[in-house]
Order: C-alpha cells, then sequence, then structure tokens
C-alpha cells in the first residue's frame, strides 16, 4: 500500500485476521536485493541461529535450571527452609537452611514452603519487600544501624531471586507477552523440554519449521495445536529477550536504558493507542495489525502453523511467509529484516538500547558479509 498524507492508515482486509500471501522464492530474492541484503542475508541466517543458540537459549536453559536453587539458597541466608521445584519438573529440591544468619527472624520466617509455590513465593515475596524497604529507613535521623545496613543486600538478593523465578515461570506457561503465541497457556514442562532440545548443539538442529518436533499426530498426520510450534516458540522467546537482555528477569525492563528508554519503544501482543502513538516504535503483534503509523515497524505473526509472517514499515509491506522450498527460512528472515530496519531506520535502537550493546549483541549478526 502506498503511504498517504493521513498520519495512519488502516491496512485492506481480504477477510477477517488475514495476512497477506507468501511472496515467491523469487519475490523474496527481489525483495532483498532492492534492500541491498542479497546474498548477505543468507550468511545472516546461519549467524543468526548461532545467536540463538549461544545467546538466547543455552543461557535461559541455565536459568531454568538454577533459578529455583538461586531461591533456595537465598532464603536459607535468612534462616528460611523452602522445598522448590524447578521449573517444568514436579519433583521440589530438598530444602537448604543457613547455619549462620546476620538478621535475626522470628519463628514465623523459619516456616517451610512447600505446598502452593506460586503463591508462598508470592506472599514471601511480598513481605520481604516490606522488610527490605523497613530496612532502608535510618533508625534515627542521621544513620541506619550497622544490622540495618547489614540486611539489605541479603534481603535484595532473595527478592529478587523470587522475582527471577517467577517471571521465568509465567514465560515458560505463555503467560507472558499475552498474544504472541496462539495458545492462551502453555505446560512448563512442554516448554522446558522444547527449549532443552533445541539448545542442543550451536545451530538449532532440531528446529521443526512444520511443526514442534514432539507433538506430532501419527494417526491423524497433523501437528498438534495444543503446543506452539517452534515459529512460534522461538519468536515469543525473542521478544522476551528484547524485554529483558540477558535474561536478567528480576530488573524492571525500563531501568535498562535509562534516560533513552522512551527512544523507539517497544510494543509486544498490542499496539499502542491510535490516539497517543510514539513518533517511532517498534512491535510484534499477532494477526493483521488494526492500525498502521507512518513511524512503525510491525512484525505480525499468523496463528495457524506454520505461520505467516508480515512486515510492516513506513505504512507499508513487505510479506514473508511459508514457501514450501523455504519455509524454514521464514522465521530467521523475519526477525533478521525487522532487526535489519531498527539499524537502518531507528538508529539501531528499541527502547532505548542498541543492537549492538553487550546486553543484546545481535547487530553482529547483520554485519557478517559474503565473500566475494
Amino acid at each position: 500500500m502506498s503511504p498517504g498524507s493521513q498520519k495512519f492508515t488502516t491496512p485492506p482486509k481480504k477477510g477477517e485476521g488475514d495476512l497477506p500471501p507468501p511472496m515467491s522464492m523469487e519475490e523474496s530474492i527481489e525483495a532483498f536485493e532492492r534492500l541491498g541484503i542479497y546474498p548477505h542475508i543468507e550468511q545472516w541466517r546461519d549467524c543468526l541461529r548461532q545467536w540463538f543458540s549461544a545467546v538466547l537459549l543455552n543461557p535461559l536453559l541455565r536459568k531454568i535450571e538454577t533459578s529455583h536453587l538461586k531461591v533456595i539458597e537465598a532464603a536459607a541466608k535468612l534462616n528460611i527452609s523452602i522445598s522448590l521445584s524447578q521449573i517444568g519438573c514436579d519433583t521440589p529440591s530438598t530444602p537448604t537452611t543457613a547455619n549462620v544468619s546476620q538478621i535475626e527472624r522470628t519463628n514465623e520466617w523459619k516456616s517451610a514452603f512447600a505446598v502452593d509455590e506460586d503463591g508462598l513465593l508470592h506472599q514471601l515475596r511480598a513481605t520481604l519487600v516490606q522488610v527490605l524497604d523497613a530496612s532502608k529507613l535510618p533508625t534515627s535521623n542521621f544513620q541506619q544501624s550497622p544490622q540495618q545496613a547489614a540486611s539489605i543486600p541479603v534481603l535484595q538478593e532473595a527478592v529478587d531471586a523470587i522475582m527471577e523465578h517467577q517471571r521465568l515461570h509465567a514465560l515458560m506457561k505463555g503467560e507472558w507477552g499475552k498474544g504472541l503465541l496462539p495458545q492462551s497457556s502453555v505446560r512448563a514442562d512442554y516448554t522446558v523440554q522444547r527449549i532443552r532440545k533445541l539448545a542442543e548443539g550451536t545451530c538449532l538442529k532440531n528446529y521443526e519449521y512444520l511443526g514442534n518436533g514432539e507433538a506430532y499426530d501419527k494417526v491423524n498426520k497433523k501437528w498438534s495445536l495444543d503446543y506452539p510450534s517452534d515459529s512460534h516458540l522461538l519468536l515469543y522467546l525473542f521478544c522476551a529477550f528484547l524485554e529483558y537482555p540477558k535474561w536478567m528477569l528480576h530488573v524492571d525492563p525500563t531501568s535498562y536504558a535509562g534516560a533513552q528508554a522512551s527512544k523507539n519503544p517497544l510494543f509486544l501482543g498490542v499496539l499502542p493507542p491510535k490516539e497517543s502513538f510514539p513518533e517511532k516504535y517498534i512491535a510484534v503483534i499477532s494477526g493483521v495489525p488494526s492500525v498502521l503509523h507512518p513511524g512503525a515497524c510491525i512484525l505480525a505473526v499468523g496463528k495457524q502453523s506454520p505461520p505467516v509472517f508480515a512486515l510492516y514499515w513506513d505504512k507499508s509491506l513487505s510479506s514473508l511467509s511459508r514457501l514450501k522450498s523455504r519455509g524454514r527460512t521464514a522465521l530467521w528472515d523475519s526477525i533478521l529484516l525487522m532487526c535489519y530496519k531498527i539499524k537502518i531506520s531507528y538508529g539501531g535502537i528499541v527502547r532505548g538500547m542498541h543492537l549492538g550493546s553487550s546486553a543484546l549483541g545481535i547487530l553482529p549478526v547483520l554485519e557478517q558479509q559474503t565473500e566475494d
């Protein structure tokens, strides 16, 4: 569609929720050539898969395998005994109790938490935050007591560990970034199992672009719709990584970029209201965007499996979709094109953070050049 003089435009729809038809292989190559990224994108795909393995999936898997242990260890320093299951596993780890605590606790602090993990962790974190806030207040008008000062880092460690575990659990259940997955919720054990499988090797060798590789109904010969496809899952995790660079799940995302946080904001799952949209922004949504803003770069993904991907920018459209011969590259091409547009049209910055920063580290993928 051609840009008009209006501030925004509504895309035409062939049918409710329809994304544009896929491009042919020839059309894709022609589009890449017009953008000046062919044949470089052929090498970028391999680099992106390596980036996913080294920077996104394997560090995430280590978090999954250790987050419950960090909560147990942090709680033990407060003389709190707690049993906690690894995310995606029903067996709780053995509780541990510290021999020495820097903080004197009453009996209610020494209770064991093991029944309703989610509810009790929420309650424990709320209590710890109250104590932490109180510890930061001076006992007089002049200074904190030595005991208060010593308690702050121990309390903060426990609060951070619980927050990270809770957010990680929500991420595995598909409860983060609502709308990015076709399913409203996912079994955490399935998500963890699939991440572990995809993390094998160095370039996502187990990636299944036609489905998820683990939920194939051999009787009816079709992929199960109860679980996200690998394409949906990896895009979902990529968006979560943009929200929490280096998987620092305990930190408020808006604090990463400081004063620059409002530059090129990132919207996930939903678009901003058209009455107050920013001058420029990036978004990843499910289905056809309801409105196209002049300064928007929007990656839209369909709910079907394999998904259709469409990238909108400057009120125009570039469609990348499942192609019979090249469908396995649709996810990678969509992410690469979005990052490329951020690089050339948004100064390489999304939500105030540069794609080349140590926290994201994705810009080097786009700087690999194919040898002549």
